[in-house]
């Protein structure tokens, strides 16, 4: 490493940004076909969401040859995608731990938090 990137973060390749993009198509692929009950429904509304075609995405995620390099704007809405995809989960998350928590104060935490909530 010479002493001019000493102490920076390394550059990451072009290979390395599309192997972390179709890990996250491969992950919100994986939830839409969970949610919808499909893979080829996953698919195609990954595709929808980032303009791609449901074939040139399977063939992304997959690494198949014939899937030409995405444009910029591809990468980019991929990365969008799972960004929102994954503030969804935290803010899921974060209720699902409230819930936790005013189950474990008892019943009538519930009529507490409400009553917190709209005082404020």
């Amino acid at each position: 490493m010479s002493t001019e990137n000493a102490g920076k973060s390394p550059m990451i390749t072009s290979a390395q940004v599309t192997d972390i993009t179709r890990l996250r198509a491969t992950e919100l692929v994986s939830h839409a076909a969970r949610k919808n009950g499909s893979l080829m429904r996953g698919y195609e509304v990954v595709a929808r969401s980032v303009g791609v075609s449901p074939g040139w995405l399977r063939r992304f995620i997959k690494n198949y040859e014939a899937a030409k390099e995405p444009k910029a704007t591809v990468y980019e809405n991929i990365r969008a995608n799972y960004e929102a995809f994954c503030n969804r989960v935290e803010q899921e998350n974060e209720k699902d731990e409230l819930r936790l928590q005013a189950l474990r104060r008892g019943p009538n935490a519930r009529t507490e938090i409400t009553t917190e909530k709209i005082g404020s």
